[in-house]
């Protein structure tokens, strides 16, 4: 079962090029770099190890069930509907982000909200079944496309158009100069994979992941791919000019394999079935932290209530969304979001780290 937890952490590590942030790493790469991977790579590990050792401590149990036993309801549930909220926000940026780039690769003639309807169907269906059909769906998505992401990275590694002089510049370019918040918080999204296990702990009988020191080697290769692969391409300042580089990046290769011709069909297939996914899985752990927090089963006719409504509530937000801001301001929006994220996240694990260790009840 501990391959789960592995699986959730790919997973975030890969789709990190929806949710822009190669973009945010590029548009900061000269303000250090390399310190801010290495700085990254620390703290990314570090919340992984803690998270991991205090999920060990509380087994079999969900946040709900850990937050409401130690903390007071008045503190416990606006914290639960908190971080709840920011899972279904992460969903929701890539979501409204797939949306815009299948639309635009479909023709100029495509609506990007006939697909986020598709997606958002699927994606609620998806989310709203139980924490172990979650698991399934993450294994066997996740066992099919990391050799496609594999297939990728090594045609883009060995292309004759990569400029390995532009990343070597962009590598030692004022590489020790101190880099700024945004691009700490956005790098460490790619560690953010095991907070999921909030939720999918329930599932875990003996929760005990044993190669927890390969997840910063993991981090590294994926912080260098996703940054320098764009630079060697796209070269030290055209990279920048791209709100969705990945994108640009793919299309600049060419596979020569049967009818697969461009790089960028095989990444279009790959980050639906992706995006799919992970907002699934987000979202179902949002809903499960939300739907602990609100007591009460909230049943008419024999119909459940909660995930109509909470999931009828994220699709109508994620809609508006979609209508209201445009990709730049996508892009701002979801800069400022994973600033937050960084430091929500750090503060709750280090709750939850705190409350496996004093193992008492404070209320």
């Amino acid at each position: 079962m501990n391959r789960y937890f592995y699986y959730s952490i790919l997973m975030c590590m890969l789709i990190n090029t929806i949710i822009y942030v190669p973009t945010i790493l590029i548009a900061h790469r000269r303000e250090g770099a390399m310190l801010g991977f290495g700085l990254t790579i620390v703290v990314g590990s570090l919340l992984s190890w803690m998270f991991s050792k205090a999920m060990m401590t509380f087994k079999s149990r969900g946040l709900p069930e850990i937050v409401l036993a130690h903390l007071h309801p008045a503190f416990g549930v606006p914290l639960l509907l908190y971080v709840g909220s920011m899972f279904f926000a992460a969903g929701t940026v890539v979501l409204v982000s797939y949306s815009g780039i299948i639309s635009r690769s479909m023709g100029t003639t495509s609506q990007p909200e006939v697909f986020l309807i598709l997606f958002l169907i699927t994606v609620c269906w998806w989310a709203s079944r139980s924490t172990k059909t979650i698991l399934y769906l993450l294994e066997i998505i996740m066992l099919i496309n990391v050799p496609l992401a594999a297939v990728i990275f090594i045609k883009a590694v060995t292309s004759e158009y990569m400029n390995w002089y532009a990343v070597w510049e962009t590598a030692t370019e004022n590489a020790l100069k101190l880099p700024k918040m945004e691009f700490i918080a956005a790098a460490s999204y790619l560690f953010t994979g095991y907070i999921n296990m909030g939720i999918l702990n329930r599932e875990f009988r003996q929760f005990r992941p044993k190669l927890l020191w390969a997840i910063p080697f993991l981090g590294l290769g994926v912080l260098c791919t996703t940054v320098f692969i764009p630079v060697g391409f796209h070269g030290t300042v055209g990279a920048e000019h791209y709100v969705t580089v990945w994108v640009s990046t793919s299309d600049s290769m060419q596979m020569e394999l049967g009818f697969v011709e461009r790089v960028i069909y095989l990444y279009l297939m790959l980050f639906l079935s992706l995006s799919l996914l992970f907002a699934s899985v987000v979202w179902h752990v949002g809903y499960e932290i939300i739907q602990g927090a609100l007591p009460g089963k909230w049943v008419v006719n024999s119909i459940q209530l909660k995930p109509v409504l909470i999931f009828g509530l994220f699709a109508a937000v994620t809609y508006g969304y979609l209508t209201l801001f445009n990709e730049k301001q996508t892009l701002s929006l979801a800069t400022a979001w994973l600033s937050i994220r960084f430091w929500s996240e750090l503060a709750f694990v280090v709750l939850v780290y705190y409350l496996s260790r004093k193992g008492t009840n404070l209320t």
